[in-house]
């Protein structure tokens, strides 16, 4: 895999990793910027679900007023939608106040996948018969879980279900996983955990949202989905759950068109393999790699880079391979979707337009920089129409020569590279203590960190691997622990950056350092874009 699965960015974030696991998941976090955007996410998440919600208390006869106002419900007509999972974990909050509202209104107009709280893909799917009600539910210690709907689709597996108390009180339905106790998987037919590229969890309007993601998983048609809680609301206790799932109507409704077609750019090939068009979303499969000559040059690159460096600083994890930006567009020329840097000029950093999420794979191993194939998630058509792929931008990574020297008594110091002015504001050593079932420190570990702010071009390469050297000429392996782009431009119109360098390596803060930029990562607007269509010719 390119890049750590879900559940490895949570265990790590939640320090459920041995000490070689965790060190391995800080060097790939340290040069992998989207995951770096995925920790911050999963970080923001965990801690918003920390915190109670604090919702406004309606009147007791706010539900039977709304009620006598609204016609039956009738299934609603399919509608676009959102949805924001990718490899993380995703909080499903509608824009403004979350409101509580008897259980029995929201059974009444057809449950959450029918509002507008959740993505449209759900909205889509719910109306079709790959949603199923489910209304299975288990009470212990005076709380009840219950399972309300599951939508079985090609691409994805959702359910919702709630938390209430013995007076019908809806509770926070959050069901916590670090502990471990409280359990929920995918079982395919012969009852064998499937292995999935990503899952998540979310949370609105009392609601809970499971979601497995199927980009990656073969030959999977029929399962359950197994709760095992131990822990719900507060209280402990046995609530245990096996929800069916069967995906034969779902790929009844499935259409797969092969493309098959390639196109070689900026030493860059890519393979359009095929579109699958799902219920509840578009997948993209699609392949990139570098030509043999470009391959042949940039390993040679590298390997100069590791005999002056070490192979550990320079090709950890790191991923040398290219990546592209596309936009999905209509047959008038209508975007419908995007991903890439230049999608908008108010911001610096890569973005997406209803995108719903990606994974990559390699073939072989990393360092052999053999193709990778992609599966990109966008938001279905609301009515069918011709779509077409169009290739606009590619990102292709190469060694660096940059190095700047500085004292860090003498700080702070400012820098200018290649579209960036950065000061580094500070140097620091701190030391953490680690506990394991004692009030004694049985390990201490240091390091080193540098923090560094100023303000980038939007379209400058992205610094994407360092290493510092001391007054010695020692050289240790630094990772990116905090890089990002905010939204705050300077007078030049540059877009504000912070950097946070961290190294395991260095003991103390030397006299004197050397920052050493290893490698960059451009991104390369084409001239002459690839307009592919997405549908059989």
């Amino acid at each position: 895999m390119i890049c750590p699965k879900e559940d490895e960015l949570l265990a790590y974030i939640d320090g459920f990793l041995d000490d070689e696991e965790t060190k391995l998941i800080k060097q790939h976090i340290g040069s992998c910027p989207y995951c770096q955007q995925q920790i911050e996410v999963m970080e923001s998440e965990k801690l918003f679900l920390k915190e109670t919600l604090q919702t406004p208390k309606l009147p007791d006869d706010f539900a039977e007023n709304v009620v006598v106002q609204v016609v039956p419900y009738k299934q609603k007509s399919k509608r676009h939608w959102k949805w924001g999972l990718g490899t993380a974990a995703s909080v499903l909050l509608a824009g403004g106040i979350l409101l509580s509202v008897n259980p029995m209104f929201a059974e009444l107009v057809g449950g959450i996948f029918t509002s507008d709280n959740v993505d449209e893909g759900l909205q889509i799917a719910i109306d079709t018969d790959i949603a199923t009600p489910v209304d299975i539910a288990v009470t212990d210690a005076g709380i009840t879980l219950h399972v309300e709907h599951l939508i079985a689709d090609t691409s994805r597996i959702a359910l919702s279900y709630s938390v209430t108390n013995s007076k019908g009180k809806r509770l926070n339905p959050y069901i916590d996983e670090e502990s471990k106790k409280n359990v929920v998987t995918l079982l395919n037919e012969n009852n064998e955990e499937v292995e999935l590229s990503s899952r998540g969890w979310g949370n609105t309007n009392d609601y809970g949202i499971y979601e497995f993601s199927l980009l990656n998983v073969e030959n999977f048609s029929k399962g359950i989905i197994r709760m095992d809680v131990k822990e719900l609301g507060g209280k402990s206790g046995n609530w245990q759950i096996e929800i069916p799932v069967d995906l034969a109507a779902a790929y009844k409704h499935q259409k797969t068109v092969e493309i098959d077609k390639t196109v070689e750019v900026e030493d860059i090939e890519v393979t359009l393999n095929e579109v699958n068009y799902a219920t509840s979303t578009t997948d993209i499969s699609y392949s990139t790699q570098l030509t043999d000559e470009a391959k042949r040059k940039l390993k040679e690159s590298i390997e100069e880079k590791e005999k002056k460096f070490s192979e550990e600083i320079v090709n950890t994890f790191f991923p040398y391979n290219p990546t592209i930006g596309y936009r999905i567009e209509d047959s008038k020329g209508e975007v419908l979707g995007y991903y890439n840097i230049y999608g908008r000029d108010d911001l610096g950093h890569t973005v997406d337009l209803n995108m719903i999420g990606g994974i990559g794979t390699f073939e072989g191993e990393v360092k052999d920089m053999e193709h990778i194939t992609w599966v990109d998630s966008f938001v279905p058509e609301k009515e069918h129409s011709d779509l077409y792929f169009v290739l606009d931008t590619v990102y292709k990574t190469k060694t660096s020569d940059f190095s700047i020297t500085f004292k860090p008594s003498e700080l702070p110091y400012t820098f200018e590279y290649n579209g960036y002015e950065l000061t580094i504001d500070e140097v620091e050593r701190k030391t953490d203590f680690s506990l394991e079932k004692s009030w004694l420190p049985i390990k201490r570990q240091v390091t080193v960190e540098l923090h560094m702010s100023g303000y980038a071009e939007q379209k400058a390469p992205e610094l994407a691997l360092w290493a510092i050297e001391d007054e010695s000429g020692k050289s240790y392996f630094t990772f990116n622990s905090g890089s990002s782009t905010l939204d705050e431009t300077d007078d030049q119109n540059r877009f504000k950056r912070e950097v946070q360098l961290i190294t395991y390596e260095l003991q103390d803060i030397p006299e004197e350092m050397t920052l050493h930029l290893i490698a960059e990562t451009e991104a390369i607007k084409l001239e002459n874009e690839w307009r592919v269509p997405l549908y059989a010719e």
